[in-house]
């Protein structure tokens, strides 16, 4: 058990250090939800070692992180875990293509569920709201063998 985190909360540092990552701002626009992708994999692979209570942690660390409202991207990333761990028998059985259009309207709930509570807590709103699930999208295919890789290696 012990040994299994020590594989899946690396992973969770490193999608967190891309999430930081400073990029231009036109790439900025359809960054990938890293720490949410992650989620997703591990979610996918091991639905007993990652669940609910780790995305809301990883979440809280996220909010911490941006310095976003404390609890925003918990809650998103929460209800995002359920519906993974609903999907989730269904979902390992797709191809990539399949699985990057599931990951795009997971990551756009994701998203939809921040931007809502942040609209009625702050009043704020942010104009691209579904770019980053295309970008989540288009780079899970490479994100899901490289964290297959990391996770085959340490045997997890």
């Amino acid at each position: 058990m012990i040994r299994s985190y020590s594989v899946i909360l690396p992973t969770f540092f490193v999608a967190l250090v891309l999430a930081a990552f400073p990029m231009p701002r036109l790439i900025d626009y359809i960054r990938p939800e890293w720490v949410a992708m992650t989620m997703i994999f591990w979610l996918l692979v091991s639905p007993y070692k990652a669940g609910i209570f780790l995305a809301f942690a990883m979440g809280v660390l996220l909010d911490v992180l941006h310095g976003n409202l404390l609890g925003l991207n918990a809650l998103a990333l929460s209800l995002m875990a359920y519906l993974v761990l609903l999907l989730h028998s269904r979902m390992r059985l797709y191809n990539a293509i399949q699985q990057s259009f599931l990951v795009f309207v997971l990551i756009g709930l994701f998203l939809l569920v921040r931007f809502w509570a942040e609209s009625v807590v702050i009043g704020q709103s942010k104009s691209a709201l579904l770019w980053p699930s295309v970008g989540s999208a288009l780079i899970w295919p490479l994100w899901y063998n490289l964290l297959a890789a990391v996770r085959q290696y340490f045997r997890t």
